[in-house]
């Protein structure tokens, strides 16, 4: 695993409250939005270099460290002075359904049977049961002054917080974006749940996200081996099959023409 994500993982876990950055204070446990080149990034603070590394997409949270089962309110959002616009405002959307940690297979391949209301802004949006975007709401707005200022949390409820605890390990993607029109939404962030004997998966869950999720995959390449041949094509055509969820290539949750196309174009334009 990377040693800087296992790093974030781990002063997560033992409650570190704050880190001191050159241009501010920021909590270790959070992201830390930031505008660059009229786009919305996320970045992480590294304990190692004591500052903002950015992009830093990822986040690990304890459900229940707060004492209430199912339960938990971070990561937060917290940027840097002078990082954001003054005045902008920061949105959220859910870009598909929650995954379980699959610990006998390693993979986050499987939708979950829970959902996760991430509560902010008053609302609460529940997430899908299939893979489609939903749209979130305006959590928090910048200062208007030149530091633009930014610190807000949302809450997040496991099956609505209901006790009893569950355990396991869930992911969470979102993407923030602005109603300013001139900044662009970010790209995903991944949010990782983890409760009771699924806090001990974390670690791999990351590695999981790391090497799958992040860095422009080469989504064809099933077989994994580098080169795009008659054994991604068959490897597809076995997981069409079987509905395996590696084969949702358009994706909507289901398995139809649209995959078989999906998959077909970007074979046909090969891996970056």
């Amino acid at each position: 695993m990377n040693t800087y994500f296992k790093a974030i993982w781990m002063n997560t876990l033992i409650g570190v409250a704050s880190t001191v950055c050159a241009a501010a204070d920021v909590h270790s446990a959070d992201f830390i939005p930031a505008v660059q080149d009229g786009k919305l990034v996320v970045g992480a603070v590294d304990p190692d270099l004591g500052q903002v590394v950015y992009p830093s997409p990822i986040k690990a949270a304890v459900l229940g460290a707060e004492g209430f089962p199912n339960f938990t309110n971070d990561p937060g959002f917290n940027s840097e002075l002078g990082a954001l616009n003054p005045g902008m405002t920061i949105g959220f959307n859910i870009l598909r359904a929650p995954r379980i940690w699959d610990e006998t297979n390693m993979n986050f391949d499987t939708i979950a049977s829970e959902q996760i209301t991430v509560r902010a802004a008053g609302q609460n949006i529940l997430t899908p049961l299939s893979d489609v975007v939903v749209p979130g709401v305006v959590f928090g707005q910048a200062s208007f002054d030149a530091s633009a200022s930014f610190h807000h949390h949302m809450q997040y409820l496991l099956n609505g917080a209901i006790p009893p605890a569950i355990d396991g390990v869930w992911l969470l993607e979102l993407e923030l974006w602005s109603e300013s029109s001139s900044i662009e939404a970010s790209d995903p962030l991944y949010i990782v749940f983890g409760q009771g004997d699924g806090e001990d998966d974390i670690e791999d869950a990351i590695a999981w996200i790391e090497d799958n999720l992040i860095g422009s995959p080469c989504l064809v390449d099933l077989s994994n081996d580098g080169s795009l041949n008659f054994l991604d094509v068959s490897a597809f055509l076995s997981a069409f099959a079987a509905q395996d969820p590696v084969a949702d290539f358009n994706p909507d949750g289901q398995f139809n023409f649209l995959d078989v196309s999906a998959f077909l174009s970007a074979f046909s334009n090969g891996c970056p």
